[in-house]
């Protein structure tokens, strides 16, 4: 299992809250390749290491990370997309966690073209038009949750006429600078919380088939977790995150900040939240 542990170099030991003796304070959470998954990750553990916990960040893939939790590698995992998306990971992991929380909800993604494409408005348009489009349709990596729903809709929309041009988010969004710059039609996965849509002038299409169906985002964690762990598992419980705030956390590290530095800011600026959060 190929999990990478990213801790905090802050000293524990010298945490102003005591815990209760009996909980257990050494938590991981799990951490997937998304940057908007950064905020409650590192979130938590700035929060929790003020409780006295120490709190160490294991990144790796969706599927390792749901391995992980099933076996109780890890304590969390922050990124579980609850009915769809995630789908076939729940069919396999589902009755080994529990969910202690809901951090977005109905969250929105499915398929974007540039606003300056008027007369594209829903994938329908989109699939009557793939000469406007080069029969091209860009989606992220293969086996991915949305790469899997792109496949979906295109038999949803019997767009057999579309050739699906699957690469890293990086790669696509690079075609969709390049397509914007040169005010050329493109269509694209997309979703939020994400920069893109602080960055670009898009517009998700409507979807009258409902192939991309909106899901929540939790936090899965171990059976145990909410009797070993109460105050973590309260914090996880009452987390809640606004998709306008987590854009401009994501906006931040691109310009050179790093998660932990956010967390930190965001934790010394917002101490309200955070009591309510842990039900202080």
């Amino acid at each position: 299992m190929l999990l990478s542990a990213c801790g905090s170099d802050e000293n524990n030991s010298t945490a102003e809250n005591e815990q209760n003796t009996d909980e257990v304070t050494d938590i991981s959470i799990g951490l997937d390749p998304y940057d908007y998954a950064t905020v409650p990750a590192y979130l938590s553990q700035v929060i929790l290491e003020q409780e006295g916990y120490n709190v160490e960040i294991e990144e790796a893939d969706v599927g390792i990370l749901y391995k992980a939790l099933s076996t109780q590698g890890i304590d969390a995992f922050i990124d579980i997309w609850r009915p769809n998306l995630h789908e076939s990971y729940l069919e396999k992991y589902d009755d080994t966690f529990e969910t202690a929380g809901t951090i977005f909800s109905d969250m929105p993604l499915g398929i974007a073209v540039p606003t300056y494409m008027e007369d594209i408005n829903s994938i329908e348009d989109l699939a009557a038009n793939p000469d406007l489009f080069n029969n091209e349709l860009y989606a992220i990596e293969p086996g991915s949750g949305m790469a899997l729903t792109t496949n979906a809709m295109m038999e949803d929309y019997g767009m057999d006429n579309f050739k699906v041009k699957n690469s890293t988010t990086a790669a696509m969004l690079t075609e969709v600078q390049n397509s914007i710059d040169n005010k050329e039609p493109i269509a694209f996965n997309a979703w939020r919380p994400h920069p893109m849509f602080v960055r670009f002038d898009i517009k998700f299409l409507d979807d009258p088939l409902n192939s991309w169906k909106l899901d929540d985002i939790e936090i899965g964690v171990t059976p145990s977790f909410e009797e070993d762990s109460p105050t973590a598992y309260t914090l996880f419980s009452n987390m809640d995150l606004d998709i306008g705030m987590v854009e401009q956390w994501l906006i931040s590290i691109d310009e050179g900040k790093t998660p932990r530095q956010l967390a930190e800011t965001w934790v010394e600026e917002n101490p309200d939240t955070v009591d309510q959060w842990l039900e202080k």
